[in-house]
């Protein structure tokens, strides 16, 4: 039995333990209202790998796979810097994890949030989000309620189709309110981007620093004409997930911009095409193949998706932005095409009877609704099966009535032989 100084000393190691153990893992409440960093989103960049960014003096991030953590990264400055705000931003890249495991991380003195990387090649029966032209709550009053749907869905990732903030209409403020809008699911939910017009094409009011300053992308590709501010590299970029191999278009900077992207991607394809852990292919970016909304189908990125869907049977979804409404093609050429740009900054109600640009639909068009919300999508062995989820109705004209979070639109797409 200890006695006098050795029980003592026993005690005094305990009480030590637990003050340590108190600090690695300060009280949820206590981290709330002390929080040293936010804008704090994280992206996937490999099949042992993510990268986080955030904002504020807090100058690393602790992670693990208990709240014990165990391990610390030291956030370093970004290039390009973004420039919305002094302030400071960070960037930390987290290597040599395991894959399909769950981490605990805490940035600076912020709460405990969790973080999962990717599962094995070839695995499937995971979900994940897709939606565009979002912007930011100090101008759109439906952005907050839009992503609670993503909050409650809790998916894998989520495919952020363009326009992210609209900082070059409503200034740099809704730079930054932007990404502390997304904490709601991007703390614990991959924020995976393309970027759209409104992140370069009025450089005088915002560009590209803003952006690709603020994410790591899997494997960044570097396109033709790209702008001088922002430039160079990270216009586009791809990764594999489970069964799945998802590939971004970038931005049409110039004419060789998608010729160029087109040839690289169908290099990527016949990689994957041949890949038996690969059973889809996924294209997402931000112009729209096929849209009867307010802006026009794009042509061109029409035919090359349509070459690329003909010579490889493992593509067959696209999905984008640019117009705000949603949107399904039928499959053409075994390929289907759905536009989401429905994340909450507005409506495009075009001045007709049925509030689309062309009325009636047309013969590719198999749904649309004017209407907020996200698109699910759940990646099976042998299928695809994709949902419209109801958002809130917003404070435009809607051409359908729906409960928040109840399922519009609902399809399958097979696998192709």
């Amino acid at each position: 039995m200890l006695q006098g100084a050795g029980l003592s000393a026993v005690i005094f190691a305990v009480l030590l333990l637990s003050v340590a153990s108190a600090a690695s893992v300060p009280a949820k409440g206590q981290q709330g209202l002390r929080c040293d960093a936010d804008e704090i989103h994280w992206t996937i960049t490999g099949p042992a790998s993510v990268t986080f960014d955030w904002r504020g003096k807090a100058a690393g991030i602790r992670y693990g796979a208990t709240i014990y953590y165990g391990l610390v990264a030291t956030g370093a400055t970004p290039t390009p810097l973004p420039f919305s705000s002094p302030g400071p931003f960070r960037q930390a890249a987290l290597t040599g994890l395991n894959s399909n495991t769950l981490y605990h991380y805490s940035i600076g003195s912020c709460q405990d949030h969790t973080f999962r990387t990717p599962p094995p090649p070839g695995s499937s029966n995971f979900t994940i989000d897709a939606e565009g032209d979002i912007g930011a709550s100090n101008k759109y009053q439906d952005v907050v309620p839009d992503q609670r749907l993503i909050v409650l869905e809790s998916p894998a990732l989520v495919l952020v189709l363009g326009d992210l903030t609209y900082a070059n209409p409503n200034g740099q403020v809704s730079v930054d309110q932007h990404f502390n809008d997304m904490m709601s699911w991007s703390q614990d939910i991959a924020y995976m981007p393309a970027w759209g017009n409104h992140e370069w094409d009025q450089q005088q009011y915002d560009d590209l620093r803003n952006y690709k300053g603020r994410f790591g992308l899997p494997h960044p590709e570097t396109s033709p004409g790209a702008p001088a501010l922002g430039c160079c590299g990270q216009d586009w970029s791809w990764f594999d997930y489970g069964n799945v191999r998802f590939i971004a278009y970038p931005e049409p900077y110039s004419p060789e911009t998608w010729s160029d992207w087109y040839v690289k991607a169908n290099l990527l394809m016949d990689q994957a095409q041949h890949d038996p852990a690969v059973t889809f292919i996924v294209t997402f970016g931000h112009r729209a193949p096929y849209t009867s909304g307010y802006h026009r189908s794009d042509m061109d990125l029409r035919r090359y998706i349509a070459r690329l869907a003909k010579t490889h049977s493992k593509y067959v979804l696209n999905v984008n932005g640019h117009s705000h409404d949603y949107e399904r093609s039928y499959r053409e050429g075994g390929l289907v095409s759905v536009t989401a740009g429905i994340g909450g900054s507005e409506l495009e109600e075009s001045n007709t009877a049925c509030l689309f640009r062309l009325c009636p639909k047309p013969s590719w068009s198999a749904f649309r609704a004017m209407h907020f919300g996200v698109l699910q999508l759940h990646f099976t062995p042998t299928e695809i099966q994709g949902s419209y989820i109801c958002g809130p109705a917003g404070g435009g004209k809607n051409d359908i009535n729906c409960t928040f979070g109840s399922t519009v639109d609902h399809f399958a797409i097979k696998a192709r032989k």
